[in-house]
């Protein structure tokens, strides 16, 4: 896979570290602006379909884009294209602050900006992702997507409960200087990263090549790797279950069925980000025990994790325990997702040639974002329609994602 290119003796190399400080920030900046901005909406208009809109509908952009992104990831220096995304999201929010004169509550602003942030995340991510298995050494691609994981984990731990101070003290002006101020850090940062690069042939236009890479990529998910094509239809139902409940369901529940405040689910988001902090550092300590054929297992522990949930809310226990029981709940369902997110990235990366692995991933993460987006839509309506019933809802959702796990282990029980 990775035969012109020579790969580090340990994981910790100087380039590997510098991604990982870069990655802190960077994203640690990105998650307290989009994860700020929807809250807004439902505070400020108490509608939960709102607040699934403005969640999923920004994905729009990230869907469109990711494949491009992923053309890009495989035929550019990697580290010149965080560089250049870091400062274009400076760029962006500096610009809006300036067109709107800080007016930044209105929702189809907030909207706009998110499909913006979430067009340069669609390049972004491939590119870091393409990283991985150039700057580790192969038999630690397991520990290096849980480091990735931990980051990812401590940013949305950390992150929801900064800007839940700042917004609730100084309104939501504080977030956006915070978040210029990461990533100018981070594109800082990225200029000193050393990515081995394998340059490619350039055959026609810029619109050819691209159509061609995203063809070919597809041809060798679906005709040469059928197993990661299978990977990709099992973590499409899983995200739009699973994934989709804990970003609409929890804020929505604490908000409307327990009638608790908007700082609260600041408080439940960061104590729920433990688990995927706990996740992401049990899968570097499993690493290569953490194989495809264990992934159902992953599935069904997510699937029995939000139960507590629905039993809470079925026998209307009293609001404090109905919080705390919700929270840790979500706690352990974050442990389950990260653990599912490693293994599958993992096992990915290490069946494709370094060549075309960022257009696979970029194919690849567009299925996730999309049920993400049908997800979160989906729940919000459920949730707003029929609050009475959110239990069910629930229970409903944790039985799906049994049946994905079920269907997952026929697909992986022979790899």
């Amino acid at each position: 896979m990775n035969d012109s290119i020579k790969l580090p003796e340990k994981l910790w190399n100087q380039d590997f570290s510098l991604l990982v400080i870069g990655k802190i920030i960077s994203i640690f900046g990105n998650i307290i602006l989009s994860w700020t901005l929807p809250l807004f909406i439902l505070d400020v208009s108490g509608s939960a379909t709102l607040f699934g809109i403005v969640l999923a509908v920004p994905n729009i952009s990230l869907l469109l884009m990711s494949p491009i992104g992923g053309v890009i990831a495989d035929r550019f220096r990697k580290q010149w294209i965080m560089f250049w995304l870091d400062i274009s999201v400076v760029f962006i929010v500096i610009l809006y602050m300036a067109i709107t004169s800080f007016h930044i509550e209105i929702v189809p602003v907030v909207i706009i900006k998110l499909l913006f942030i979430n067009a340069i995340q669609a390049v972004y991510m491939p590119a870091v992702q393409a990283s991985i298995p150039v700057l580790s050494p192969s038999d630690k691609l397991v520990p290096a997507n849980g480091i990735i994981s931990i980051i990812n984990s401590f940013a949305n731990m950390s992150a929801p409960a900064i800007a839940g101070i700042l917004y609730g003290s100084f309104g939501l002006f504080p977030i956006l200087v915070t978040s210029v101020f990461c990533f100018t850090i981070s594109s800082i940062i990225d200029l000193f990263i050393r990515i081995p690069f394998k340059k490619q042939e350039n055959l026609g236009s810029v619109a050819q090549i691209i159509k061609s890479d995203i063809k070919d990529s597809i041809h060798f998910t679906i005709k040469e790797k059928p197993i990661i094509f299978k990977c990709a239809i099992v973590l499409f139902f899983f995200s739009m279950t699973i994934g989709a409940f804990l970003l609409v369901g929890i804020p929505v529940l604490i908000t409307q069925n327990l009638n608790l405040e908007m700082h609260m689910v600041g408080v439940s988001q960061s104590v729920m980000m433990i688990g995927g902090l706990i996740g992401g550092i049990s899968a570097g300590f499993l690493g290569n025990k953490l194989t495809i054929k264990t992934f159902y297992l992953s599935i069904i522990f997510c699937s029995l994790a939000i139960i507590p949930i629905g039993i809470v809310l079925l026998f209307d226990l009293p609001v404090i325990i109905s919080f705390v029981i919700i929270t840790i709940a979500g706690m352990f369902t974050f442990i389950g997702v990260q653990i599912c997110n490693i293994q599958i990235m993992s096992f990915i990366q290490s069946e494709t040639p370094i060549e075309i692995v960022g257009k696979v991933l970029s194919i690849l993460v567009v299925l996730p974002f999309l049920a993400n987006a049908i997800g979160q839509l989906l729940f919000g309506f459920l949730f707003e329609i029929f609050s009475s019933l959110s239990w069910l809802i629930i229970f409903l959702a944790s039985f799906i994602s049994i049946l994905v796990s079920i269907f997952s282990r026929k697909y992986f029980k022979s790899v």
